[in-house]
């Protein structure tokens, strides 16, 4: 994933090279809907080991605003996801789908980057609240809801006057007491989330 990270950052940063270094103005509110797939991983007792892999797609609406210092934007963004990222047995590929697993996330977030031509580059730092469901249906399920830290990078690009689409690539963290399996849990995921949305 770092590496995936590093190309998508270098893809970007030589896209906005090429454009406009003024940009259109990218200032005010704006929604859309996303698309996302999720990879990660598994400790317990926060061992240092990876128990098991986490994978799940994701879909969602996003919203925030924007506002312009010449080719520097800067703003704040609100995101609701629904889905199922949930664990694989890394030994034999087992997946524990509908039994352990991540059903929703909410993201806030500040973002900051720069306007260039049709392109809009950014960086993002916040905070970020998922649940998690532990043997559900099961004798001791569990449901923790659980907060921690979200950053990555992304692009928007605008597609027609009012409306663009983009591409986020996230990192989130959480560590969090699970009671229903008396354990500490250390997750790690990153996500990569197709984005279309207007601006008003």
């Amino acid at each position: 994933m770092t590496k995936l990270i590093g190309i998508v950052a270098g893809a970007l940063a030589l896209a906005a090279g090429c454009a406009n270094a003024q940009g259109l103005d990218w200032t005010g509110a704006y929604g859309g809907v996303s698309m996302a797939t999720t990879s990660g991983e598994h400790e317990y007792d926060n061992s240092g080991v990876v128990d098991y892999y986490l994978e799940g797609p994701a879909f969602g609406a996003f919203g925030g605003y924007l506002w312009g210092n010449g080719a520097v934007v800067y703003g704040a963004e609100a995101a609701l996801t629904f889905g199922g990222v949930y664990e694989v047995d890394p030994d034999d590929d087992f997946s524990y789908k509908d039994s352990y697993e991540y059903d929703r996330f909410f993201d806030l977030k500040g973002r900051v980057g720069y306007a260039a031509g049709d392109f809009l580059v950014y960086g993002a730092l916040g905070m970020s609240w998922t649940r998690f469901q532990s043997n559900i249906g099961g004798k001791g399920s569990a449901t923790v809801n659980t907060s921690g830290m979200v950053y990555g990078i992304g692009a928007d690009y605008r597609i027609a006057d009012g409306f663009f689409a983009g591409a986020e690539v996230l990192r989130r963290t959480y560590d969090f007491y699970d009671a229903g399996q008396d354990t500490d849990i250390d997750a790690e995921m990153d996500t990569i989330t197709l984005r279309v949305g207007m601006q008003f």
